[in-house]
């Protein structure tokens, strides 16, 4: 990726936080950001239509839970992931 608003985005942790709760359209399924977790450089998405099982320790059947995908936002040279061409944010653009 050669964005340079992009590549500013995924290296500023207080742009990247300002994301949490933005909806966003991903891989035509419509979720919402609601974590950024810096240790993985991942984005969590959260799907409000979609369930899916979640299993206890056993690996049984437990829950219900929203619909869940992380996504890598930064590689480990800190360049944009190839994900960020599958997001787009609903509210308009990210810069």
């Amino acid at each position: 990726m050669s964005d340079p608003a992009l590549q500013g985005l995924v290296q500023d942790r207080d742009a990247m936080c300002a994301l949490v709760g933005r909806q966003v359209r991903y891989l035509g399924e419509i979720y919402e950001i609601t974590d950024v977790v810096f240790d993985e450089d991942m984005m969590i998405l959260s799907s409000d239509s979609g369930t899916e099982m979640q299993e206890d320790s056993y690996g049984r059947a437990h829950r219900r839970v929203p619909k869940v995908q992380n996504l890598r936002f930064r590689d480990a040279s800190d360049q944009p992931t190839q994900a960020w061409e599958d997001v787009s944010f609903l509210d308009g653009p990210i810069i």
